[in-house]
């Protein structure tokens, strides 16, 4: 069944278990850590993603990790190739929110 014919399902608990499934078999999702809407966390088969509001986005680490170790630091939907500079702007985000709490 392709994604448009599942989405035309009237059923809404039918909808979902459909679409349950084709993201496990078609595109290898394993789960979804959490139900946030602005903070998406993703286990597929091959590698966990974190986004924020439909873009990668970590502060705290790789946005996607892949298990054979290969790691991608993204913020804010923002490629950063070095870590040392992916480094700088997440420190620097922390500080604001640290600051941000104090005020």
């Amino acid at each position: 069944m392709t994604y448009d014919e599942i989405l035309s399902t009237i059923d809404l608990g039918d909808r979902e278990e459909k679409l349950t499934q084709y993201y496990i078999d078609e595109i290898g999702v394993l789960s979804w850590m959490n139900d946030d809407t602005e903070i998406q966390k993703i286990l597929f088969s091959d590698r966990f993603e974190i986004k924020k509001n439909g873009e990668y986005h970590n502060i705290s680490g790789p946005a996607i990790k892949f298990k054979d170790g290969n790691e991608y630091y993204w913020i804010d939907g923002a490629y950063y190739e070095e870590k040392s500079e992916w480094e700088k702007i997440a420190k620097n985000i922390k500080r604001k929110k640290v600051i941000n709490k104090i005020k």
